[in-house]
């Protein structure tokens, strides 16, 4: 019984520190969101619900790509959609210049993004399921 109750609390630990990290992760963009955008205290309020379920389909969808699960051809579309909904829920609750500006960062951590799995592999390209041309390049 106390092997089965040390199991159930490492579990506890892992799953509350994912989740920690999770919401982290929102409340660091939100905070971000904040100050960039000259948020009000009831867009914060507004927007963090949606900035917390964007960022658990973002992690949910990344563990897929992880674990192999999703087809690599439907990432973008994957990845698009997810932001699309994301920025039509905000978009009811920012002003038109807060909206461009949370397009610009949403592209800014695309970029980002694309970096850090660039960096995994020099021969990586957008689409991985591309056949690879290894000529030289003039």
């Amino acid at each position: 019984m106390k092997v089965m109750g040390g199991c159930l609390i490492t579990f506890l630990i892992l799953v509350s520190s994912s989740w920690a990290q999770e919401g982290s992760n929102a409340s660091d963009l939100i905070a971000r969101m904040k100050t960039q955008l000259d948020l009000q205290e009831d867009q914060v309020t507004n927007i963090s619900p949606i900035i917390e379920k964007y960022t658990i389909a973002f992690a949910d969808l990344q563990k897929s790509i992880d674990d192999g699960t999703i087809n690599a051809s439907a990432i973008d579309s994957q990845t698009q959609g997810i932001e699309a909904q994301e920025t039509q829920e905000l978009a009811t609750y920012l002003k038109p210049y807060q909206l461009s500006e949370w397009r610009q960062m949403q592209s800014q951590m695309d970029q980002a993004k694309g970096q850090d799995s660039g960096a995994a592999g020099s021969d990586s390209d957008q689409y991985s399921n591309l056949p690879k041309n290894n000529s030289p390049q003039n």
